[in-house]
């Protein structure tokens, strides 16, 4: 049987991160037959020093646009992480040649264009699994229209470590015999002042040690960010009544 839905089947929750974290009953397991993916743009940090931060994260969002529509077309929804400087998809063996066409041919567009280069690359669950890590995943959501992948175990810093190692061979696909599919790839509200009323933006990167519980870790940073700085309503910094549109092309 066919794999393609498995994503889209997974129920989705609406709980407090905290507590779905602490329920691992509530996580499945990647079916071994899908792929991760993963593009980095190369010397990304440098890039964002010499003041080419906007360029890096259009060439990162660009390569999300590029699989979320093949994946549409082909009525299929995956995860996807945003990286900044980059993205990681976990995707069914349905998507994973036209995705790499996709994404070999807008790598050499994005060299061509703005001399960064981007790298790509995949590696498959069943070897991430082979090699004794783990990939489970649920869906989370705080709204009634938009949900996100919350994936466990330590699966996808493998995955990185062997893609972005100096002894991975970049992924070498056809390029794509059509023009990449980059429709909606557009912003069109204006810039989004920082709050009055607050002090600062915060952005946590956490890593679980090696033999501590990722789900246990990860709860507990949850909740003392609920703590500290309320529910995520009360701190997310964009709303609607802040959301304006451009004036101009």
């Amino acid at each position: 049987m066919s794999t393609s839905n498995f994503y889209a089947d997974l129920p989705i929750h609406r709980l407090s991160l905290g507590n779905l974290l602490r329920q691992e009953n509530l996580f499945v397991a990647v079916p071994s037959d899908w792929h991760v993916i993963i593009t980095d743009i190369k010397s990304s940090t440098q890039a964002v020093q010499e003041g080419l931060h906007e360029n890096v994260n259009l060439i990162a969002t660009g390569s999300i646009v590029s699989v979320l529509n093949i994946a549409f077309a082909m009525r299929i929804v995956v995860p996807i992480f945003f990286g900044g400087d980059g993205a990681t998809f976990v995707v069914p063996p349905a998507l994973l040649n036209k995705v790499m066409q996709s994404l070999t041919l807008y790598r050499t567009n994005t060299f061509n264009n703005f001399n960064l280069e981007l790298r790509t690359g995949t590696i498959p669950v069943q070897q991430i699994y082979q090699e004794g890590f783990e990939m489970q995943i649920a869906r989370y959501s705080t709204s009634a229209t938009f949900s996100i992948p919350v994936l466990v175990g330590n699966g996808l810093n493998y995955a990185e470590r062997r893609i972005k190692g100096p002894d991975y061979s970049v992924s070498e696909h056809p390029l794509l015999e059509e023009e990449i599919d980059l429709s909606g790839m557009q912003c069109r509200w204006d810039r989004i002042p920082v709050p009055e009323d607050k002090e600062e933006i915060v952005t946590l990167l956490i890593v679980a040690r090696d033999g501590i519980r990722q789900s246990a870790c990860f709860a507990k940073v949850m909740d003392k960010i609920d703590e500290v700085f309320g529910a995520p309503p009360k701190m997310q910094p964009i709303s609607v009544a802040n959301l304006k549109l451009k004036t101009s092309f």
